[in-house]
Formats: structure tokens, C-alpha cells, sequence
């Protein structure tokens, strides 16, 4: 009885534990304070931000640009962003409350799920709290890093190069890996990116196609936009076998 029951607290201490990994995926605010948000948005927000959310003089508040502008930043940012600079120069007044309602309503358009308890003001549950990617149980790799990958090199569309069903990206050194660091990655299993090799020219691409390689190099990734500026590309595995 004792093993069943540290069993089972292991589990749901392991459930929990993923669960805070991505709490912007676990439910942060109710749909009764989205629908306010929205209201308040449609009197305030809308003329600059279009009823869409889309942008007009203000910026997008969805999708890819939202996420771009966004990704990995705390909800305390945003809220701030919105409570001390929004909206300019119409003298529109909302409380704090009512901005915080006009935050959740953003989320619910980017597809964050609602949960069971309304947001609060609170500053350190604001700021544990980030944007990131469903499946993603960190904060992602912030573009312009340098990371690692390893997938298959093909040749692309208009005499271009790319890396398909690659590893997820790993943050890196900027520079060749040793023998044992490629042996290492060989391991590495795929998945479904694919990343367009930029500045890959002087490496010779085209004796490496249907190979396994690894590629370094600066990443970039704007919805479907996936980039890396190589800075050093080595052959792993001479075939493309398992991916």
C-alpha cells in the first residue's frame, strides 16, 4: 500500500509539475472575463487594433505577429504594456481591472484556453505566467540564437537548400562540432521541421544531398518561416536512413 501510494503521488506530482511547465495552457482566466475584455476592447481598443484584432494603426494583437512581439514574455509585461500605454490620446479611462479583461480577451482570440478562475491582478502570478507554444513546456529559443539541428538535406524550390524532418533545435556553440559531438548527434531523434538553410553556398550543399547532416547556425522562425543562417554544416550519417 505504502509503494501504490508513493506511486501515485509521484505521478500526480509529475502531472503537476508539467502542468506548471505551461500554465498559459492550463486554463488563466474565465469566458465571462473575455467577454468583458472584449466589450471594453470594442469601445477602446478596436479603432486601433480593427474589430479582427488584425491591426490598423495600432499592431496586430494575433496570431504570428502577436506571437512574434510576444513569445516568451510574461503576461505582467502585456498587462503593463496595455495598463500604462493604452489607449493613447482618445481619453478613454478603463480601470486596471478592466484592461486586465481586455488581456484575456486577447488570449481567447490566440486560442489560450479559458479555465475556472477569473485572472487577478497580481504581479508574480502575472509574471509566472509566459506565452509560449502549445507543446511547449519552456520558454522557446529566442530567434537569432545560435542552435544546432540534424535532419536530412534536400534541395529546395528555386535553387535553395533545406533541412527536413530535423531534431528539435538545440541552443549551441558557435562553432564545428568535434567527432565525438557528431556521433552524439546522430542520435538525436527526428521530427517534422523543416528549416531553409540560408549562407549555405560555401559548404558544398550539393555533395551532401540525401545526407544526414548537422547544421549550425542562427535560427529564425516566423509562422511557417523556418531559417537557419548556417555557420557550419558536417555530415553525420552518409543516408538518410530513419528520417
Amino acid at each position: 500500500m505504502l509503494s501504490a501510494a508513493l506511486l501515485c503521488a509521484a505521478i500526480s506530482f509529475r502531472a503537476a509539475a508539467q502542468s506548471a511547465d505551461t500554465p498559459i495552457w492550463s486554463g488563466t482566466y474565465t469566458s465571462a472575463q473575455a467577454l468583458r475584455g472584449k466589450e471594453n476592447f470594442t469601445k477602446s481598443c478596436e479603432r486601433c487594433h480593427l474589430v479582427d484584432l488584425s491591426g490598423g494603426t495600432g499592431p496586430s494583437l494575433k496570431g504570428t505577429r502577436f506571437m512574434s512581439s510576444w513569445e516568451n514574455e510574461s503576461l505582467y509585461k502585456i498587462f503593463t504594456k496595455i495598463r500604462d500605454t493604452m489607449p493613447p490620446n482618445f481619453g478613454t479611462t478603463l480601470t486596471d481591472d478592466a484592461k486586465l479583461d481586455v488581456l484575456t480577451y486577447i488570449l481567447q482570440v490566440n486560442g489560450f484556453p479559458e479555465g475556472d478562475s477569473e485572472l487577478k491582478i497580481d504581479a508574480d502570478l502575472l509574471d509566472s505566467i509566459q506565452i509560449v507554444r502549445k507543446g511547449v513546456s519552456g520558454p522557446a529559443i529566442p530567434n537569432f540564437s545560435v542552435v544546432a539541428v540534424v535532419g536530412c538535406l534536400a534541395a529546395g524550390p528555386n535553387k535553395t537548400w533545406v533541412l527536413t524532418n530535423t531534431s528539435e533545435p538545440e541552443i549551441s556553440k558557435d562553432q564545428p562540432s568535434t567527432p565525438e559531438e557528431l556521433k552524439a548527434a546522430s542520435s538525436k531523434p527526428p521530427g517534422k521541421q523543416t528549416f531553409r538553410l540560408i549562407s549555405v553556398n560555401s559548404f558544398m550543399p550539393a555533395n551532401h544531398s540525401g545526407q544526414k547532416m548537422q547544421a549550425k547556425g542562427l535560427i529564425y522562425r516566423d509562422g511557417e518561416d523556418a531559417r537557419i543562417n548556417v555557420t557550419s554544416l558536417q555530415m553525420v550519417s552518409p543516408t538518410c536512413n530513419g528520417l
